[in-house]
């Protein structure tokens, strides 16, 4: 086999991998304190829906997230809530980021039009495609 041959297989194998990509979306962080602290999905799903109003996550999709941390990142979930509803409603504004506003904005539509929000799904997409190049050509040297 020649070189060219080899290298072509190699590239092959790469790109016949399924490319996973990790969905962290605007209401991740939150839902991931609030799992972290005991609350069920349910309740996690409305704290998100005071935060966020015109989402549509509920309880099922924080439960599915909740699986996924616990299979992936063997997470340990108290069984009980260690702290009061009405607390978590107080601090839940304020785990809340800029960019995850931002985010939620361009989900929701309000910003879904405007150049900043095509950017930033740019910018992202960028990051990941030129480390994942990087990556590949490390391996091939």
């Amino acid at each position: 086999m020649g070189f060219l041959s080899t290298v072509i297989k190699e590239e092959y194998k790469i790109m016949k991998k399924k490319i996973l990509r990790r969905k962290h979306t605007y209401w991740h962080q939150l839902a991931k304190f609030l799992i972290l602290n005991g609350f069920k999905p349910t309740m996690i799903g409305k704290i998100i829906k005071d935060v966020f109003p015109e989402t549509e996550v509920n309880g099922r999709h924080v439960g599915a997230y909740k699986r996924r941390l616990i299979r992936d990142e063997d997470i340990i979930v108290p069984k009980k809530a260690t702290m009061t509803l009405n607390e978590v409603r107080d601090i839940a504004n304020g785990l809340v980021t800029n960019e995850d506003r931002f985010i939620y904005k361009c989900v929701i539509g309000s910003n879904k039009r405007s150049l900043k929000c095509f950017e930033y799904k740019f910018r992202t997409e960028d990051k990941d495609l030129l480390g994942e190049v990087e990556e590949w050509i490390t391996k091939i040297q």
